[in-house]
């Protein structure tokens, strides 16, 4: 093969690649998202409808037993709840909530140590 030939082929590869990759780029560039802020509020509260404690004891297959509960929850929907008593936990499993279960053990923990 011609060395000019070569050349030129050689060129027109790296061109090749170029282009690729500027591609690879741009579409990764579209595919990613900035991050959102966090617009979410947790609230922790004593439990007075024992409906949503039901509903979130459905939800996670367990019973509620009576006595006090501390609600999570998140922006003004229950997501997760503890038993001051005894500490036996219901949530809902199609939302992200072992962060939710934390701080409500963690509050339980406060609340039976100010008692």
């Amino acid at each position: 093969m011609h060395p000019e030939l070569s050349r030129f082929v050689a060129f027109d590869r790296m061109a090749g690649f170029q282009r690729d990759a500027a591609r690879y780029r741009r579409a990764r560039a579209a595919s990613t998202h900035p991050p959102q802020p966090v617009r979410t509020a947790i609230q922790l509260r004593l439990s007075a409808c024992r409906e949503e404690l039901e509903r979130l004891a459905a939800l996670s297959e367990r019973t509620v037993k009576d006595g006090d509960w501390i609600v999570a929850d998140v922006d003004g929907v229950p997501v997760a709840a503890v038993s001051v008593a005894d500490g036996s936990t219901v949530y809902d499993p199609f939302r992200p909530t072992s962060q939710a279960v934390s701080l409500l053990q963690l509050r339980r923990k406060q609340v039976l140590a100010a008692a």
